[in-house]
C-alpha cells in the first residue's frame, strides 16, 4: 500500500473524534449554508441522473455513505465504495440505524470491477483525492451499463491550493482538476456526451427590487466566474 493510499485509509482515525462525529452527521450538522449547499447538491444528483425508484445507482469514493444513503430513501438500489474501512463501517452504522438496505464495500475505486451492472454511477467530492483519474473514470466505466451514466462533483483547480492545509495535516491527496482536463480524461476512457452543468444553487429571492436584479443577473455572473468557481458538476454517457 502507498504512503498516498495509507493516507486516505487512516483519515478517519486521525481527524479524531470530534472529526468522526462530523463525518456521522454529513450532511447535517454544519452551519446552516453548508448544510443547504450538501441537500441542494443532492437534489442535483437526482436531476442530472434521471434517477428513479427501482434504479441501481454506486457511488464511488463515497465516504461516510450519506449520498449513497439518501439516494436508498429515494427508492434506489444503492451501494457505496470507500477505500477506507473506518468509513465503511461509519456508513454501515448509520445505514443500519436509519433501517435502510445498502451495501457498503471498502474498496480502491482505483481498481474495482463492479461488472458493468449499474444504471448510474456518483463521484461526489472523491476525484480530488486521487492523482489517478483515469483510472477512476475506468473504473466507472466498468461499473456503468451501455448507455448508463457517470455524474462527477468536483472542486476546481484550486483545491490544490485550498487543501493543502488537510494534505498536511493529515498526508491526505488533495488535488484540483479543471474542467477541460476531466473532459479529456473521460472521453480517453470511453465516455460520451460528456457535458458541463454551472451551479447557481437556485437561491432564494424576495420582491425587492434589489433582490430581484440580482436574480436576473446571478447566471450570467456564474457563467463569467466559470473558470474561478468552488465546483465542477459533468455528466457522461457510458459507451
Amino acid at each position: 500500500m502507498n504512503k498516498r493510499k495509507q493516507a486516505e485509509i487512516d483519515y478517519p482515525n486521525a481527524i479524531g473524534e470530534a472529526g468522526r462525529g462530523w463525518l456521522r452527521s454529513k450532511p447535517f450538522g454544519n452551519d446552516p449554508r453548508e448544510s443547504a449547499r450538501l441537500l441542494i447538491d443532492f437534489g442535483y444528483v437526482l436531476q442530472l441522473l434521471d434517477l428513479r425508484p427501482g434504479m441501481s445507482l454506486c457511488e464511488l469514493g463515497c465516504g461516510p455513505g450519506w449520498m449513497t444513503r439518501f439516494a436508498a430513501r429515494h427508492g434506489l438500489q444503492a451501494e457505496g465504495y470507500d477505500i477506507s474501512p473506518e468509513m465503511i463501517e461509519i456508513a454501515r452504522e448509520l445505514a443500519a440505524a436509519e433501517g435502510l438496505d445498502v451495501r457498503f464495500e471498502a474498496a480502491d475505486m482505483e481498481q474495482l470491477d463492479l461488472e458493468r451492472r449499474f444504471d448510474a454511477c456518483l463521484l461526489y467530492d472523491a476525484l480530488h483525492h486521487s492523482p489517478r483519474a483515469d483510472l477512476v473514470f475506468a473504473t466507472a466505466r466498468r461499473a456503468l451499463r451501455p448507455g448508463a451514466q457517470l455524474l462527477l462533483a468536483e472542486p476546481n483547480w484550486k483545491h490544490r491550493f485550498e487543501g493543502s492545509g488537510a494534505s498536511d495535516e493529515w498526508g491526505v491527496t488533495e488535488l484540483g482538476y479543471s474542467p477541460r482536463r476531466l473532459k479529456k480524461l473521460l472521453r480517453e476512457q470511453g465516455f460520451t456526451e460528456v457535458k458541463r452543468f454551472h451551479n447557481t444553487r437556485k437561491r432564494l429571492f424576495s420582491n425587492s427590487p434589489r433582490d430581484v436584479a440580482a436574480h436576473l443577473v446571478e447566471p450570467f455572473v456564474y457563467r463569467a466566474l466559470g473558470p474561478f468557481w468552488t465546483q465542477i458538476w459533468l455528466r457522461a454517457r457510458a459507451s
